[in-house]
């Protein structure tokens, strides 16, 4: 995305209705030029900003301090790529630039202040995060997570397998496995038998990866048991049969 276009959404967001107090723009700073695309552009219309749902989105100097801070008073074993930008309620806000492309391409994550590790994928970008908060019709880029959510909801096997093939953000496997039982769910419905054993396996893999280490047979065969009980739901028994076969030792 281009610079303009980048600082144009920014300005649109920072003279929305939604926004009820401001900071004006800070001297630009040494590291200002290495800066993530979508923060450098926020930082170029306003030194941090306050919407009227209570998020607070810092500065730079603010958001520097405020890691470096955080980091030291709750020995959080952070990745130098993760920044605090903002605050809301009980939920920090923080900005993960993934430059290695270790954690799914990064984005605006969300933590509970008592829980600073357990990270939730809100956004794929500040801008787009922002957007959605301050009711910005636009195009937001959305994250795969929300993405299967909605396409979950409305029933789009195309939309939940695009969004589950992008890939989740670490920590999510309570999530992904939703959305892949559901996958499954929507294609034993049209006895796509394949796609749903396919669909069926990602669950049940993503469900064995949350669970501590010894846990996992036993999550295994839960997660196939659930999948058989979707399946006969979806009408479809000879699926069910199958995931049961899978469910036994």
């Amino acid at each position: 995305m281009s610079p303009s276009t980048a600082e144009q959404r920014a300005l649109a967001i920072v003279e929305s209705g939604a926004i009820i107090a401001r900071e004006a723009t800070a001297p630009r700073a040494a590291g200002d030029a290495d800066a993530p695309w979508d923060l450098a552009a926020l930082h170029a219309v306003a030194d941090g900003f306050e919407l009227a749902d209570r998020t607070r989105v810092l500065g730079r100097e603010a958001s520097a301090k405020a890691t470096a801070w955080l980091i030291e008073e709750k020995s959080l074993d952070w990745d130098a790529d993760l920044l605090v930008i903002g605050e809301r309620d009980d939920v920090v806000i923080v900005h993960d630039r993934d430059r290695g492309g270790a954690r799914a391409g990064g984005g605006v994550l969300e933590a509970p202040t008592d829980a600073l590790s357990s990270f939730r994928r809100v956004a794929l970008d500040a801008l787009s995060y922002l957007e959605i908060r301050a009711g910005i019709e636009g195009d937001p880029v959305i994250a795969p997570e929300r993405a299967a959510r909605e396409a979950g909801e409305r029933g789009d096997v195309t939309a939940l397998a695009a969004a589950i093939d992008r890939g989740f953000y670490p920590g999510a496997s309570r999530e992904l496995a939703h959305a892949a039982l559901r996958l499954g769910a929507l294609r034993s419905a049209t006895g796509d038998e394949a796609g749903a054993l396919d669909a069926f396996t990602r669950s049940a893999t993503a469900r064995a990866a949350a669970v501590p280490r010894g846990a996992e047979p036993a999550e295994l065969a839960a997660a196939w048991r659930a999948a058989a009980v979707v399946a006969e739901m979806a009408g479809s028994p000879s699926i069910a049969a199958a995931c049961r076969a899978r469910a036994s030792p």
